[in-house]
């Protein structure tokens, strides 16, 4: 990772400041670098949404002229603040802008904030040629860059990958990438899979009778489907849960048109989603919890879902090796 610009500017709710930078910082700053490289891998690590850069006109703005790159992202800088600075539920905090150039020699652009956390230091303090060892409190510290980062946007090519969360604005729904960027809404993945989940849950309720592999078989589904296209198919979903259940298949179908859902959601940061479904958590009803890989979820030879004539069921664990 090389960083080609950067730029710092500072939302000091607290004081009631916003403070911009002037300048970018030196490109060769050892702990910039370091720093904003592990911001942007944490960035590209969690669940994003994508559009396109034509999109957002400041976004494109910011991309297309790189030599007002300070003077663009002061004013998103200074919109920011001027948005959130009677908000109760929004934080202040630092908004780090950066033009880099990744190993494969891509150029990105893009900003995430870093909200401010408290922290407790000690300070050293003299009352008169007394020597005092004191506590104070820091409520302007940055937060570690491993940390998951809430709001920002990463531009790679034509794509804008956005990181922006939903606050409650006084009474009003508010995000970054919605009334700062302004970027159309776009649902986020996980939002799409409870649809889905409270879908498959009513429709096994009203058709078939809902067992302890329902939400299991539906996350087997979106694995296995993003697995193979990096999109979650719905026919694939209702194949696999309402096997032999035509109707079934119909019903959970129209009932995701009714609430907005595509017949493929296509699914941006698939490892991501891979890696939460690649194992299934299986809750007992005497409170016993197993976690079963998908994989071998229907594999009889290993594990076993047997309903009993009391309309109990067993659960049988096969061939399983002692360390």
């Amino acid at each position: 990772m090389r960083i080609l610009k950067a730029v710092v500017h500072v939302m000091d709710k607290d004081s009631g400041n916003v403070v911009v930078s002037h300048q970018a910082v030196d490109p060769s700053d050892v702990v910039m670098e370091e720093y904003l490289q592990k911001v942007i891998e944490k960035l590209m690590k969690t669940e994003y949404t994508e559009t396109s850069l034509n999109d957002s006109q400041i976004v494109k703005q910011l991309v297309d002229h790189p030599d007002d790159f300070v003077d663009n992202s002061a004013q998103i800088s200074l919109d920011f603040f001027n948005a959130i600075k009677g908000a109760t539920k929004i934080s202040g905090g630092d908004l780090l802008f950066f033009r880099a150039q990744n190993d494969d020699l891509v150029e990105l652009t893009g900003m995430v904030k870093l909200d401010y956390t408290a922290k407790y230091l000690h300070a050293i303090e003299y009352d008169n040629d007394t020597l005092i060892n004191t506590i104070i409190q820091n409520k302007t510290i940055l937060p570690a860059p491993v940390q998951a980062v809430k709001d920002g946007f990463l531009v790679m090519g034509d794509t804008i990958r956005v990181r922006s969360k939903k606050y409650d604005n006084n009474g009003e729904d508010w995000s970054f990438a919605q009334n700062i960027l302004q970027i159309p809404v776009v649902k986020k993945v996980s939002e799409e899979i409870k649809v889905i989940e409270k879908t498959v849950k009513e429709t096994a309720k009203k058709y078939t009778e809902a067992d302890v592999l329902t939400v299991p078989e539906t996350h087997k589904a979106v694995y296995e489907s993003i697995k193979k296209d990096e999109s979650i198919d719905s026919d694939h979903v209702a194949e696999t849960v309402f096997q032999n259940n035509p109707e079934a298949k119909v019903a959970f179908k129209e009932k995701l048109k009714e609430r907005g859902v595509s017949e493929t959601v296509r699914v941006p940061n698939a490892p991501i989603f891979e890696k939460k479904y690649q194992k299934q958590k299986i809750k007992l009803g005497n409170g016993i919890e197993m976690t079963v890989p998908v994989d071998v979820l229907k594999n009889k030879d290993v594990v076993e879902f047997r309903t009993n004539p009391d309309g109990t069921m067993s659960v049988i664990v096969k061939n399983v090796e002692r360390n």
